[in-house]
C-alpha cells in the first residue's frame, strides 16, 4: 500500500455488522467538526461500484465470492482517486483535511477473506492508501445481532447471521494481527459500552494522532 503523504490524515472505523460505526463516525465527525475540516465518507461508496456492491449486499444481484472481493477493491480504488466534484479522498488529504471512513480495506480482508486467499485480496491493494488509524470496534455477536434486529427488523444483509459474524470477527482479529506487522497502526476498542463511552474511547486514540 501506499504511504499517505498528506498534509491531511485517514482514520477508519471498522467492526462487525450492528458494531455501531456509523454511529461513532457521527460523534467523531461533531467533535472534529469543532477545530478542523472534516471529510467524512463510507464504504461501500456511493459511486457505481458501490451500488453495484449494495445490491449484491441485499440479495438484489449474485455474484461469486471472488467477483465480490473484486468489486470492492474496484470501489476502493474509485473512491480514492475519482476526480467528480470535490475528488476522492486522496484529493481531500491532498486538501489537509481528515477523512474519516466508515470501512476501509480491512473489512474487504475480514470478509472476503474468509474464503478467499488473503493475499491475492491484499494484492488487489496495492495502489491504496494506507490509513494513518484503524480503530476497530469489538463487539460481541450476540450483541450485534440485537442492534441489528433492534433497526431493521427481520431484513438481514449478506453477513449478518451468527455463524457468519462469528466467523467474521474471527477474520477480523487475525487480519489485524497481520496487518500490524506489516506497519499498520489499528487499535481494538471495546465497543459494548454506550455509544458516548465508546467516542471517549475511540477520541483518546485520534487525539494522539492529530
Amino acid at each position: 500500500m501506499l504511504t499517505n503523504l498528506g498534509p491531511g490524515r485517514l482514520i477508519v472505523i471498522e467492526g462487525l455488522d450492528g458494531a455501531g460505526t456509523t454511529t461513532q463516525v457521527r460523534l467523531l465527525r461533531a467533535r472534529l467538526s469543532r477545530e478542523r475540516t472534516a471529510y467524512v465518507t463510507h464504504e461501500p461508496s456511493e459511486g457505481p461500484v458501490g451500488l453495484l456492491i449494495r445490491a449484491a449486499l441485499e440479495h438484489r444481484v449474485r455474484v461469486d465470492d471472488a467477483t465480490l472481493a473484486a468489486l470492492f477493491a474496484a470501489d476502493r480504488m474509485d473512491h480514492l482517486y475519482h476526480t467528480v466534484g470535490e475528488g476522492g479522498i486522496a484529493a481531500h488529504l491532498a486538501r489537509g483535511e481528515v477523512v474519516l471512513t466508515d470501512r476501509y480495506h480491512l473489512s474487504s480482508l475480514a470478509y472476503q477473506g474468509m474464503t478467499l486467499d488473503w493475499t491475492w485480496i491484499w494484492d488487489m491493494h496495492a495502489r491504496c492508501i494506507r490509513p494513518d488509524l484503524t480503530l476497530f470496534l469489538d463487539v460481541p455477536v450476540a450483541v450485534c445481532l440485537e442492534r441489528i434486529a433492534s433497526g431493521r427488523g427481520a431484513h438481514f444483509e449478506l453477513f449478518e447471521n451468527r455463524e457468519a459474524l462469528t466467523r467474521a470477527r474471527e477474520s477480523y482479529l487475525a487480519s489485524i494481527k497481520r496487518l500490524r506487522r506489516l506497519g499498520e497502526t489499528i487499535a481494538i476498542v471495546d465497543g459494548d459500552a454506550p455509544p458516548e463511552q465508546v467516542h471517549a474511547r475511540i477520541w483518546a486514540h485520534v487525539e494522539t494522532l492529530l
